[in-house]
This record gives structure tokens, C-alpha cells and sequence, in this order.
């Protein structure tokens, strides 16, 4: 069999570690991590092999050859332009001819069981294998859903925590057909996951997913390079170090230094000097050609040809090649020296610091962010339901904001608002300079809540709108799409890719953007709740209802009900429904006629009644909806999308129905039913199926894409919301979604009473622990 190695790639995520080469030449135990890759290849029988190139193609022809060195042949083919993972392959087709043959990438740490995956494919026969690996975090990566046989079901790219129903992920490695490569177009961006894999799946052609034994790890950003060394080390990935293990866990192609204590497990390449005094280890590299002085302390680091001087400490820290720390600095986890780079006298590069090649940190300096561009430490991500949060000035500074503006700024125009506080404002008013720094222009409006700053961003269509809204010390910060909807993972990603990097974007003064300023968009909001909600054109009946809350959102909803034609007071009346909003108006509470409360959940399923009642043949719901929307759009002969789960159709179909989304338009377009039909709320509650719910939070031990998995293929029966896994009981249905935040997940009930909901909780929180499994082995 033969083998293609995609190494095109550039590596912006390892920088300034990867800057001025290719990533699959970022060197490893002193040899690019491609090697390594040719070494498994070569292990498994593979010694004809493609190289697919891009970026600085000569870094890679230069050093490999002819493959002669490494006991292959390498045969390279050049792309001028990126053509995608498939596209590249395609090129290869001369070479590779009409046997299946083996993709790998090029910068990958892995050490996975090749033959095993290659008899897996000559077995099965089908047009392409998946190689899968079961990874304890994988949100960084594609999942792949198969049934017990293998067969690929689904794909999952790049989830949230809430998406996460298996803890299998796609590899990058793949075994393909000359059939599948047929649909590959020549000369054309094409990627293998995006697009080959789906239309393979659409004409009927058998995808299969091999879980192969062993380690892997993509080599994505400078911490998983760190773990990648320090996984190797301890032996958890099986690597041709390139030296003698001249005792337990210590490799070193130089003679051991004297006066010098060595912690287990280390690694020292060629002609390398350390210090009498120091402590080096556990988990480092030094590669050839490193120095460390006297009386140094180096833990959990990895050096290049670099040098650390006398009463130096680090930890966690990567020094690229001729690097420099001087006397006394002192590198915490995660910093990085590029090329060339130094450290002076006593400085101290806090926790992410990162400096960028010949750049000089100063004696004594304290550096906490990136030295050209303000890279971050630990930067914020997006939680449940697509919010940035943290506590105002340590999660969330004006400095995080001002990359986050730039970010955005790279859409086009940004509308920006705030509420609740100066801390708000500040951190509103630094994301506005990102903006204008990045050369586009910010509408800073006026919108007092959430909701509002959703309803300008449709209405304006606007391509991202900010909304920071300030609770105490905290700030949640909201962002919408031109559909005024949440912006959906994959610019999520994007954006915390930004802020990982902390690369901020600059234009001359001459292209500085603008500040606009908007303003009544709460009473444009409120009117045009009112005008949309409508049933018709005829006027209500004589319609009275109550609105109870004091936030703006509250404000705006008893001016749209007013607008609407309502008679609406502000206080609490026998014999009137009776709302309040909550979440600054995107979602809503209410009580009817009888002082009965209805939840959320409830009044979602009372305005998808109303949809169905009113002609429309379906709606679309979040993906923890209740399962009494299905029933009653099973009574109409009707459907209920799911976010996530159906894809673009549903999101379409949500974005046109903001009722089903956000409290103004849903309280107007109950109203507006109530004052054409005369039917009150208290009677419109009892149409809709009764239901009951519980919730749970279950802590985990483990890691929760495993557990999800264990439920996957413990549970028959689980159907998949594309966001959580969802089990019918009977006339009762149990919804189970890992959290984002925490190592826990959400256990949701939903049945006909309170006790049977509770009952179907308690039972599957169970379940859950059951299957959760305790890292460190006791019971």
C-alpha cells in the first residue's frame, strides 16, 4: 500500500514556534515531527509515499530528499494554491494509481496501529476508513458517530460541550478507494471531511470507523506540543528518541553532566551543557546544542538549540532556536521565545507570554502578554448557549475586548452595545477601538438588553453585533449573526482562535474606521414586535394583560402589547395573564387567568401550537426543547426541526420565527391569538400536551465525551438532538448534553407529572455516575 503525508500546512496556531516553517517541520527530540510520521509509515509497511505541499515547500524538500535517509521513496507534488485536503490528494492520482491507498497528515504525534486500520478497510471493503481515536477533550476536533458494525453515521466537526455525544474523533488518517477519489474535481478546493465524506454519504456509499489503538494527539497549538514531549517522555507514545536511554526515563546523545540533578523523565540531544547545581526535569528536552547555566531550575520545558542562564526558572516554557533567557529571568507555563528571542536580566514572562523571533524582553520587565500583539493567557470561550463570561477586569479586561473587536472588525460593520453598568461601558467602549482599529465601522446603539441588540442586528442586518450586559462583577457578553441569532460554533472557534493568538488587526490612520451612533432602538423594537406578531389584520377583541418585571426588556414588552392593542397594566390582577421577561427579553414567563405559572418550555410550545394552528408546516426549536412540540405537530401533520440536528433548515426556518426565540415577539404573538380567537391563556395552556420538568447536573470524574459514548452504546434507542442525546421512556423522554464550563452533565426529565419527571431524572443521574468511569482506578 502506499501513503500520502498532507505537509502544506503553516502552523498559525504554534506560533512563534512554527514562524519561518512549514508545521510538519516543527522539530520534535531534534527531527521534524514529519519524521516521526515517515518512521510509523515505514514501521507499517509503507515505504512508497506522496508528499503533498504548500507553505515553504523547499523546508521540506531540502531536508527529506528523496526519502533515501528515512528507507522510503518520497515523491512531492506542489500546490500554487491551497486546494483542501482532498484537492491536494487528487494531485497525487498518477502516483498512487488504482489501489487504496493511506492518508496521513504530516504533523501529527501518533503512534496508532496502522496494519490494524488497513485490515479493518481490506475487510469491510468500503469506499473509505476513518481511522478514529477516543480523546478525553474533543472539542478541538470532528466527531464520528457509527453504529456497532463501524458504519459512519454522522459527523460532528468541532463541537461545543453541549454537541458531544461520542469521544470519537476523526484522525485525519483515512484509507480510500480510487471510487471515492472519483468525486474529487481536479484542480478545485475539495476537503475530505467538509466535502467528500458527505457526498460519499449522500450516494450511498459505505464509510466506516476504525477505532485503532494507540496515542494520538494533533499538534495544534504550543500547549499540545507540550504535552505531545511530555507524553512521550513517559512513555505514553512510542518515539524513536534519536538517543541512548542511559538510565531510567533520562535519554541523552551527550555525556551526562556532573553536579547536576536529573529528574525523570529527560530527554538531552547532542552537545548539550547544563550547569553545575541545577535541576532539570522532569518532562524536558533539551535539544542539541542547549545550554543551561549554574543553579537553574527547568521543568516541563522544551529548548531547541536555545540557552537559559545562571538562576534561571522555568516551567511549562518552549525556547525556539537561538533563544536566550539571561541571569535570573523567570518563564511560566505557556510562554514561548521565538527564534532569536531573549529574555533580560531578571525579567519574568508570565503565565502565555509569548515573543515574537529577535524580539528582546527587557531586564526586569514583567511580561504578560504577547510582546508584538497582546497574545493572552488562558483566554475567554464560549459557554452553554453562545456567551463569553467572566468576571470584569480578570476574565474579561479592555484588552480582551479590544482583540475581540479586531476580530470582528475583520466581518465588516459591528454593532455594539451595553447595559448594567460602567464596567459594561468600558468594556463596550474597548471593543468599539478594536473595531475602528481593525478598519471597520462600529453602530453603537442604544439597545438596553439583549434582545434588542438582536432585533438591530437582523433588522440592520448587520454581519456581528456585540452586546455586554454587566450583572455585579460580572459581564456577559452575547454576540449575534445578521439573522440576530447566536453566531453559531464555527465563528465561535474562530474568534476564540483570535484571542488565543492574540493577533490584533491594524490599518493606517487613513483607513481608521467610524463610529456611528443609533439610537430608539427600544421603541423600534417594541413596534416592530407588535406589527409582526399579528394574525391578521381585523383589531383585537378587547384584550387585557399585566406586565410585571422592571427591567427595560419588561419596558419594551408592555409598550409593544400597548401597541399591539392591549390594555396593559403593571401590576398583578385576578383574572389577567400576567408576563415578565427574563435574560434582558429572550426569554419569557407567564401566568395566566388563574395565577397558574407557565414555564418557558411551556409557552414555546404554546406558540409552536399557534404556528401549526395558523398554517405553518413547521417550526424549529432549540435542541432541549420539550418533546411535547413533536406531538403537537405530529396532531398537525406538521415537523419540528432542531437546531444543530437539521442543519441550515433548521436555522433558516428559526431565524424567520422570532417568536419561537425571544419574549417580546413570543408575549405579542400570544396576545395577538387571544385578541382575534377570544380564547384566553388559561384555556390555550390546557391544548397543549401537559408535561412536567426535572433537571440534574451530574460531576463527573472521567471525561464526558466517554461517558456520552457509554450512553450511545449502552441506551438503545438514544436519538441524537445534534446538541445531547434524547431517550423515549413510555409517554416520557429523558434528554442527557454534556455542560461547557465543567466536567458535568445535564440530565433532563420530561414526563406527564413532577414525580415521574423527577423519578426519570434520578434514574438516569444514576446511570450517568455508573458509567463514569474514576481516573485514578479505586471504586
Amino acid at each position: 500500500m502506499k501513503a500520502v503525508i498532507l505537509a502544506g500546512g503553516e502552523g498559525t496556531r504554534l506560533r512563534p514556534l512554527s514562524l519561518g516553517l512549514p508545521k510538519p517541520m516543527t522539530p520534535l527530540f531534534d527531527k521534524p515531527v514529519m519524521e516521526h510520521i515517515i518512521s510509523l509509515l515505514r514501521r507499517s509497511g509503507i515505504t512508497e509515499i506522496a508528499v503533498t505541499l504548500h507553505y515553504m515547500p523547499r523546508a521540506v524538500t531540502d531536508h527529506f530528499g528523496d526519502g533515501a535517509v528515512q528507507g522510503v521513496h518520497l515523491r512531492y507534488f506542489t500546490e500554487t494554491e491551497p486546494l483542501g485536503t482532498a484537492g491536494g490528494v487528487k494531485n497525487c492520482m498518477p502516483f498512487l494509481g488504482d489501489e487504496d491507498f493511506l492518508v496521513i497528515s504530516g504533523d501529527a504525534v501518533c503512534d496508532l496501529d496502522l496494519k490494524q486500520a488497513m485490515d479493518f478497510h481490506a475487510t469491510r471493503r468500503p469506499a473509505a476508513t476513518l481511522v478514529l481515536h477516543r480523546h478525553p477533550t474533543p472539542l478541538e476536533y470532528g466527531l464520528v458517530l457509527t453504529d456497532p458494525e463501524g458504519r459512519v453515521e454522522r459527523f460532528v466537526e468541532k463541537p461545543a460541550w453541549g454537541q458531544v455525544v461520542t469521544n470519537q474523533v476523526n484522525t485525519g488518517i483515512y484509507l480510500l478507494t480510487r471510487r471515492a477519489m472519483d468525486l474529487v474535481p481536479e484542480g478545485k478546493p475539495f476537503d475530505f471531511a467538509r466535502d467528500l465524506f458527505p457526498a460519499l454519504m449522500e450516494r450511498g456509499e459505505a464509510l466506516y470507523g476504525c477505532v485503532s489503538e494507540g496515542y494520538w494527539c494533533d499538534m495544534g497549538d504550543c500547549r499540545a506540543y507540550l504535552d505531545c514531549v511530555a507524553d512521550a517522555l513517559s512513555g505514553k507514545v512510542k518515539l524513536d528518541l534519536g538517543a541512548a536511554r542511559v538510565a531510567p526515563g533520562i535519554w541523552s546523545a551527550s555525556p551526562l553532566p556532573a553536579d547536576v540533578e536529573l529528574v525523570p523523565p529527560c530527554y538531552l540531544g547532542a552537545n548539550v551543557t547544563v550547569g553545575p547545581g541545577s535541576l532539570i526535569g522532569p518532562h524536558v528536552a533539551l535539544g542539541a546544542g542547549s545550554t543551561v547555566g549554574k543553579r537553574a531550575l527547568i521543568q516541563r520545558s522544551v529548548f531547541h538549540g536555545a540557552s537559559a542562564g545562571d538562576r534561571t526558572t522555568l516551567y511549562g516554557a518552549i525556547l525556539c532556536k537561538d533563544a536566550r533567557v539571561h541571569t535570573g529571568a523567570v518563564l511560566n507555563e505557556g510562554a514561548v521565545l521565538g527564534e532569536g528571542a531573549a529574555a533580560g536580566r531578571d525579567a519574568i514572562l508570565l503565565e502565555g507570554a509569548r515573543v515574537w523571533p529577535r524580539r528582546v524582553v527587557g531586564d526586569g520587565v514583567r511580561l504578560g502578554a504577547c510582546l508584538t500583539s497582546g497574545s493572552l493567557s488562558g483566554p475567554p470561550s464560549f459557554s452553554d448557549g453562545g456567551i463569553l463570561r467572566g468576571s470584569i477586569g480578570e476574565e474579561l479586561t479592555a484588552e480582551v475586548l479590544l482583540l475581540l473587536g479586531g476580530a470582528l472588525g475583520a466581518e465588516g460593520t459591528v454593532g455594539v452595545g451595553h447595559c448594567g453598568g460602567e464596567g459594561a461601558r468600558m468594556l463596550a467602549q474597548a471593543a468599539c477601538c478594536g473595531v475602528c482599529a481593525a478598519g471597520a465601522k462600529v453602530l453603537e446603539h442604544d439597545a438596553a438588553g439583549p434582545s434588542a441588540a438582536a432585533w438591530l442586528a437582523e433588522n440592520w442586518s448587520l454581519p456581528v453585533s456585540l452586546f455586554v450586559e454587566q450583572v455585579e462583577d460580572m459581564a456577559y457578553l452575547r454576540l449575534f449573526d445578521r439573522q440576530g441569532l447566536p453566531l453559531g460554533r464555527a465563528k465561535e472557534r474562530k474568534l476564540e482562535g483570535a484571542l488565543l493568538r492574540g493577533e490584533q488587526s491594524r490599518v493606517p490612520a487613513c483607513r481608521v474606521g467610524r463610529r456611528e451612533i443609533v439610537s430608539g432602538v427600544g421603541a423600534a423594537y417594541s413596534a416592530d414586535a407588535a406589527r409582526r406578531a399579528r394574525l391578521s389584520r381585523a383589531p383585537l377583541r378587547h384584550t387585557e394583560v399585566s406586565v410585571l418585571g422592571r427591567t427595560a426588556a419588561d419596558r419594551y414588552l408592555a409598550e409593544a402589547l400597548s401597541a399591539l392593542g392591549c390594555c396593559v397594566g403593571r401590576q398583578a390582577r385576578p383574572g389577567v395573564p400576567a408576563f415578565r421577561t427574563q435574560r434582558g427579553g429572550l426569554r419569557l414567563l407567564a401566568w395566566d387567568e388563574e395565577g397558574e405559572p407557565l414555564s418557558p418550555e411551556v409557552l414555546l410550545t404554546i406558540v409552536a401550537l399557534i404556528e401549526y394552528e395558523a398554517g405553518e408546516g413547521n417550526v424549529a426549536v432549540p435542541p432541549d426543547a420539550p418533546a411535547a412540540i413533536d406531538a403537537v405537530a405530529e396532531a398537525f401533520h406538521g415537523s419540528a426541526l432542531r437546531l444543530n440536528r437539521d442543519g441550515e433548515r433548521a436555522r433558516a426556518r428559526y431565524a424567520q420565527l422570532p417568536w419561537l426565540r425571544d419574549a417580546l415577539f413570543a408575549a405579542c404573538r400570544i396576545c395577538a391569538h387571544m385578541g382575534v380567537t377570544g380564547e384566553r391563556l388559561h384555556a390555550l395552556a390546557g391544548r397543549v400536551p401537559h408535561f412536567s420538568l426535572c433537571r440534574r447536573e451530574v460531576a463527573l470524574r472521567g471525561d464526558r465525551g466517554a461517558v456520552m459514548q457509554a450512553l450511545a452504546e449502552g441506551l438503545p434507542g438514544l436519538e441524537d438532538t445534534g446538541a445531547g442525546l434524547r431517550l423515549r421512556q413510555g409517554e416520557s423522554w429523558v434528554y442527557l448534553a454534556p455542560l461547557t464550563r465543567r466536567a458535568a452533565l445535564r440530565v433532563v426529565g420530561e414526563a406527564v407529572s413532577a414525580e415521574l419527571a423527577r423519578e426519570l431524572c434520578d434514574f438516569y443521574a444514576g446511570t450517568v455516575r455508573a458509567l463514569d468511569p474514576d481516573p485514578s482506578g479505586q471504586k
